[in-house]
């Protein structure tokens, strides 16, 4: 995966990485939505990956989700900061 990154994360088969312009580019496993192989665009400052989801903070303080939510860990709407 090319690009200008600044920080990465790993969850337990897929992999995050932030890109300098905000940016995430996601590989590996997407069974659940985890991993989009087009990736997640946004203002994201920082990322987190859990076992099949994925956490981005947004440069506002709001979180976007993505992947298996059947706990509660992903919301589809994201986390208000």
């Amino acid at each position: 995966v090319e690009g200008d990154f600044v920080a990465i994360a790993a969850g337990s088969l897929h992999s995050l990485a932030l890109r300098r312009d905000g940016n995430v580019a996601c590989w590996g496993l997407n069974h659940a939505g985890q991993a989009p192989p087009d990736g997640v665009e946004g203002d994201f400052i920082a990322i987190a990956a859990g076992g099949f989801h994925s956490l981005a903070l947004r440069s506002d303080g709001n979180v976007a989700c993505w992947g298996y939510n059947g706990h509660g860990e992903a919301p589809p709407d994201g986390v208000d900061g």
